[in-house]
C-alpha cells in the first residue's frame, strides 16, 4: 500500500469520492454525485481503496504549489480496442501507462520521480493526446494553477486498483496484459519520468492523426471514424457538402464526390450525389442540418463552436470552460476552469448568480480573465454549456466553521453572553435578551436576534432564519407568549448557553534575587 500511496500522490490537504447511483449513462459511463472533503486522506482509506470499499478513493493531481506528480488522459470511449491504443502508444514511444477505466475506457497515466509544474504536466499529455488520435480528451490535472487562498482545490481523478484485479481497473504492460497491483508497482518503474525526461518528449508532427475534416464539425469527424449508417447516408453528405462548400469554394464540388467513396460504403449513386451538388449550389443552402440523423446523435454544440467551419462559428466565441467545481458553504463558492484555444486555462471565482445568468457570467469572466463572452440567449447557456457543467460538477465540503447551523450558535452566543446583561423579562421588550439562571432558559424576540445579524451581514433571510433555530434540537426549547407589561410578545426561548470566562495565561518568571 505504501508504494501506491507514494506513486498517486497529490494534494495532501483534500481528497474526492464518487458516490455511484448503479446508473449509466447512454454511452456506458456510471452516473455518480462527487464530492470533495477538505482533509488529508486518512491512512485507512488506501486501504479500504485496494480492499474494494466504496466509495473508491479520488485522488487531485494538482497541490497547493501548482505541481504534481502524475497526469492523466482519459479516453472515454467505452468499445476501445485496447491492444491497438497499447500498439498506438509503443509506436510512438511515450512514456505512458495505460490503465483500464471502472467503465471500459482507459486513463493513460505519467508519472514522474518529482513534483513538476502543472502546466508542464497538462501541455505533454494534451500533445500526446494528439497524436494518438484522442485529441479532446479530459486531461488530469485539469487546472494549471488552483486559488489555495480562496478555498479552491482542483479536480480529482478516482484511482485504479479498486477492489484490485477484481474491480477491473487494472493496468496493463507492454504486451497489453492485466497486470496485479504487485507487478504494476515494478512495471512502473520502467516509465516514471524526471522533469528533464518530460521536457524531452517529442511529438512527431508527422504522426499527429488529422482530422477527416479539417476544422469542421465534430459530428462529421466522428462518424467518418464510426462510420454512416446505410439508412443516413443522404443527410451525412448533405452535412459534407456543406462543409466543402465552406472550406473550399472554388473546389467543394470535387471534394464532395471524393468523400462520398471515401466514407460511405457502399458510395451513393453517382446520379444522387450529382443532384445533391446541384440542388446545394443554389442559393439559400448555406446551413448545416444538425437536428437529422445521423448528425443529432453524435452532436457536439459547444465544441463544433470552436471550430472554423462549425456551426456559429461566425458569431461571438465562447471560451472553453473547464469543470466546474462547487464549495457548499454559506452561500457557495464557484470554481471554473476558462481560457480559448490558443491560451492557458484562467481560474476564476463564481457566485451562484453569475453561473445562472450568462450576462453576469461574462462580466465575471471579463473581470478576472480578461476574456470578452458573447451574451448567450439564457435558453442556449442552460441548454449548451451549464448542463453538461453540472453533469461533472465536483462538491467540495466546507470547513464546519462554515456550516449555517454552527454559526447560527455561535451568534446566539455573542448575541445572548456578549452582550449587556438584561435585567428582568421586561427587558426583552427593550430588545436585549433576557436569560433565567435558575430555569437555564434565555428569552428573546427574534426579530432583535434578525437585526443583530443583518449587522454581521447574515444572508440567510428571517424565515429560514427561524427554522435553524428551531431545528437545533440541542438549543431550542419553544417559542413563549408570557404576559409582559399588558402584552403578549411572541419570544424564542433557548436553552441559556454556558457564559465562557475570559482568562489569561501565565508567565511564570524566576525570581532574580537582589
Amino acid at each position: 500500500m505504501q508504494k501506491f500511496r507514494q506513486i498517486f500522490e497529490g494534494n495532501n490537504s483534500a481528497y474526492g469520492q464518487l458516490v455511484l447511483t448503479g446508473e449509466t449513462t447512454d454511452k456506458g459511463k456510471a452516473i455518480g454525485k462527487a464530492f470533495i472533503k477538505r482533509e488529508p486522506i486518512p491512512e485507512q482509506l488506501w486501504q479500504d481503496h485496494l480492499d474494494g470499499k466504496d466509495p473508491a478513493l479520488g485522488v487531485i493531481p494538482i497541490n497547493e504549489n501548482n505541481s504534481c506528480r502524475w497526469g492523466c488522459i482519459d479516453v472515454d470511449e467505452y468499445n476501445l480496442d485496447h491492444k491497438k491504443l497499447a500498439a498506438s502508444i509503443k509506436s510512438h514511444k511515450f512514456p505512458l501507462v495505460m490503465f483500464r477505466s471502472k467503465s471500459g475506457g482507459a486513463h493513460l497515466f505519467l508519472f514522474t520521480t518529482e513534483f513538476i509544474a502543472a502546466s508542464l504536466m497538462q501541455t505533454k499529455l494534451k500533445v500526446m493526446s494528439e497524436a494518438l488520435g484522442f485529441g479532446g480528451s479530459e486531461i488530469f490535472p485539469k487546472q494549471t494553477e488552483i486559488l489555495v487562498e480562496r478555498g479552491d482545490t482542483g479536480n480529482f481523478l478516482n484511482l485504479p486498483y479498486h477492489g484490485g484485479m477484481r474491480g477491473l481497473r487494472y493496468a496493463f504492460n507492454e504486451e497489453c496484459e492485466a497486470i496485479s497491483l504487485e507487478d504494476f508497482c515494478k512495471f512502473y518503474e520502467n516509465f516514471v519520468q524526471t522533469e528533464d525526461q518530460v521536457h524531452e518528449i517529442k511529438i512527431d508532427k508527422i504522426q499527429v492523426k488529422q482530422e477527416a475534416f479539417k476544422d469542421g464539425p465534430p459530428c462529421l469527424n466522428k462518424l467518418a471514424q464510426e462510420g454512416f449508417g446505410e439508412g443516413s447516408r443522404n443527410n451525412g453528405l448533405f452535412n459534407i457538402a456543406m462543409y466543402h462548400k465552406q472550406a473550399d469554394p472554388d473546389k467543394w464540388q470535387d471534394a464532395v464526390m471524393i468523400s462520398n467513396s471515401e466514407y460511405f460504403d457502399p458510395p451513393l449513386p453517382y446520379k444522387e450525389v450529382n443532384d445533391l451538388i446541384k440542388s446545394i449550389g443554389k442559393r439559400g443552402y448555406d446551413k448545416y442540418r444538425c437536428k437529422d440523423q445521423p448528425i443529432c446523435g453524435v452532436c457536439n454544440a459547444a465544441k463544433c463552436r470552436t471550430k472554423r467551419f462549425g456551426v456559429g462559428f461566425d458569431e461571438e466565441q465562447m471560451p472553453s470552460l473547464g469543470n466546474l467545481t462547487k464549495i457548499n458553504s454559506f452561500p457557495p463558492q464557484w470554481f471554473l476552469t476558462v481560457g480559448d484555444q490558443n491560451q492557458e486555462g484562467k481560474r476564476i471565482e463564481l457566485k451562484t448568480e453569475q453561473i445562472h445568468n450568462p450576462n453576469l457570467f461574462a462580466i465575471a469572466l471579463l473581470d478576472q480573465a480578461n476574456i470578452v463572452a458573447p451574451i448567450l440567449k439564457a435558453k442556449d447557456w442552460r441548454e449548451v454549456y451549464l448542463k453538461p457543467l453540472m453533469m461533472n460538477l465536483q462538491e467540495i465540503k466546507p470547513l464546519e466553521s462554515l456550516d449555517p447551523t454552527v454559526q447560527i450558535e455561535n451568534y446566539l452566543y455573542e448575541f445572548t453572553r456578549n452582550r449587556a446583561d438584561a435585567l428582568t423579562i421586561e427587558d426583552t421588550l427593550e430588545g436585549m435578551p433576557f436569560t433565567d439562571e435558575e430555569k437555564g432558559c434565555t428569552y428573546f424576540k427574534l426579530d432583535d436576534f434578525y437585526s443583530f445579524l443583518k449587522k454581521s451581514n447574515w444572508d440567510l433571510d428571517k424565515t429560514k432564519t427561524a427554522n435553524l433555530i428551531k431545528q437545533n434540537k440541542n438549543i431550542f426549547i419553544e417559542e413563549d407568549r408570557p404576559t409582559i407589561r399588558n402584552s403578549r410578545p411572541r419570544l424564542i426561548v433557548i436553552k441559556a448557553m454556558q457564559k465562557i470566562k475570559a482568562s489569561t495565561s501565565k508567565q511564570n518568571y524566576d525570581e532574580v534575587p537582589f
